[in-house]
């Protein structure tokens, strides 16, 4: 990792990212006494439900293969003076049988149907790039952190935005314990595992559109979708994780007030044991070394840059991976970070050079 100068830029970055962090920490309420005593038991017992069915030894094992998306639903859209469609498809994805929190995670209806927006060019053979948010995301804005009208229109690629279980119109009604990420280590690792069945079902459907390429780039919770689907699904042409997560049960613990670090050390164990069958890290991407990038912020105070990205570096043999001067919240106004991205789109086949007519 470079050193980096603290500007006034820099310090921008770092009191965005705080910011953030302290909206977080306000919106998202911590469970109560009940609750929390509900978390520490439905972990216990899926941990050992885990390790009896032997997804702990093969965490590969935990995902089967998702039906494929032959016809989802398509709308016509405009956003922002862009024509897309708006995808609609049962998700189909639910938590084994047997699991503790499996009937809780079926009971958010709206989180059964799979959505995402769609724009694609007339013509057939183009690439493909799916672009996987991060928290708190998962709406029209997307199009514009994603910088998708460039991909689109210069780089001549047909673009996916998949919507995450729990986010944007699959949400459920506020007042609900439902959230994504979430410190319920049961409700978390549904909802990774259901992202990535999703993302995936998405991607079986654009195989079947005559593609030229595949890539996927993911945000923070995001990246760490995009790195488990890369381990997950065949081999793809490119994957570039931005900012990425890659332990939550670590995460949260530095990012939780002082008052709620003695309760979620009592549940550390089950929790990183459960998490270990969604984790980016406990299986070997598919994608070749030299098709997988990864971009982080130095001064990042939402996602450890050492803790979290560096790991994924390391477990990823050590791939091209870019170091910007700046914060999580700040990737999107980072021109570098953009270019990054072209570049390794560029460079895997996805996308044709900006000067390319």
């Amino acid at each position: 990792m470079p050193r980096v100068a603290v500007t006034l830029g820099v310090r921008a970055h770092v009191a965005a990212d705080e910011a953030t962090l302290a909206t977080f920490r306000r919106l998202r309420k911590p469970p109560n006494d009940t609750a929390w005593l509900q978390i520490a038991e439905e972990s216990a017992l899926a941990r050992d439900h885990f390790a009896a069915a032997g997804w702990l030894d093969d965490p590969r094992s935990y995902h089967p293969a998702p039906p494929a998306l032959p016809q989802p639903q398509m709308r016509r859209s405009r956003v922002a003076q862009l024509r897309v469609e708006r995808m609609k498809f049962p998700s189909e994805w639910a938590p084994p049988d047997g699991v503790p929190g499996r009937d809780r995670w079926l009971s958010y209806e709206a989180n059964q149907v799979g959505r995402a927006t769609v724009l694609r060019h007339r013509d057939p053979g183009r690439p493909w790039v799916v672009c996987i948010h991060g928290t708190e995301m998962g709406r029209d804005a997307d199009l514009r952190s994603f910088h998708v009208r460039h991909l689109f229109a210069e780089l001549g690629c047909n673009v996916v935005l998949p919507i995450l279980p729990l986010h944007g119109p699959r949400r459920e009604p506020k007042g609900s314990t439902g959230q994504l990420p979430s410190i319920d280590p049961l409700d978390n690792v549904h909802g990774l595992a259901q992202s990535a069945h999703d993302v995936r079902r998405i991607i079986s459907w654009i195989r079947t559109q005559s593609p030229s390429a595949i890539g996927i780039q993911g945000v923070s919770l995001g990246g760490y979708v995009a790195a488990l689907v890369a381990a997950l699904d065949e081999p793809l042409d490119c994957v570039i994780a931005i900012i990425p997560v890659t332990d939550f049960p670590t995460l949260f613990r530095s990012q939780s007030p002082p008052a709620l670090n003695d309760r979620l050390a009592a549940i550390l164990e089950p929790a990183t044991a459960l998490h270990s069958v969604v984790s980016p890290l406990a299986l070997e991407s598919r994608t070749p070394v030299e098709r997988r990038f990864i971009a982080a912020g130095l001064v990042d105070k939402l996602i450890d840059p050492v803790d979290q990205v560096a790991r994924l570096w390391r477990h990823w043999g050590q791939p091209s991976i870019h170091w910007y001067p700046g914060g999580h919240i700040g990737y999107v106004v980072r021109r570098d970070v953009r270019h990054f991205v072209d570049a390794a789109l560029v460079q895997s086949g996805v996308a044709r050079p900006r000067n390319d007519d």
